[in-house]
């Protein structure tokens, strides 16, 4: 009868064990899958909130919409107030240095909206706020094969399409240096 007790507790001590290690092999790949998605999101994270701190954000626009613009972004939370500039038609040559440029397409019209769009640093994102069909066709296209640039209707999509524009103008080449095949 001892026998058998002692197979028993030696049988429950063996399950014991295999269980333990199917645990720790479990949790091992747990942190692993963890690790790898921390890692892979942390960079994009870390550039997005650089790119959102240092920024510099140009608004050209006129009357209350530039006001306007400004306020929703600082509401937002996106970008901070001091990273704001406002500027009017008279000052569109001193646009260096922005990462961001939001242009109210009304206020400028056609041909100074191309002449910035064409002369924009390429990690400058550009966005022209425009009224539903104030833009021409032959416009849009021109628009369409310029890298980062976005046209938005509604003051209702501007912070949507600013988070985008931060986020896709905040990588360097090496980011995705070695993501091109």
């Amino acid at each position: 009868m001892d026998a058998i007790l002692q197979t028993n507790f030696t049988v429950g001590d063996f399950l014991g064990l295999v269980g333990n290690v199917v645990d720790t092999f479990t949790i091992v790949c747990a942190v692993a899958v963890v690790s790898l998605s921390i890692l892979g999101l942390l960079k994009p994270i870390w550039r997005f909130g650089l790119g959102v701190a240092w920024r510099k954000v140009f608004i050209v626009a006129g009357g209350d919409s530039r006001s306007e613009i400004k306020n929703d972004l600082i509401r937002s939370g996106i970008v901070k107030e001091r990273n704001i500039k406002m500027k009017t038609r008279g000052e569109i040559g001193d646009l260096k240095g922005a990462r961001l440029l939001i242009l109210e397409y009304g206020y400028l019209g056609e041909e100074s909206v191309s002449d910035i769009i064409s002369h924009k640093d390429p990690n400058c994102g550009v966005l022209v706020y425009a009224k539903p069909g104030e833009i021409p066709g032959k416009v849009m296209e021109e628009l369409n094969l310029s890298q980062h640039v976005s046209v938005v209707n509604f003051r209702g999509r501007l912070i949507n399409e600013i988070l985008l524009l931060l986020l896709s103008t905040s990588f360097t080449r090496k980011d995705i240096k070695g993501q091109i095949s």
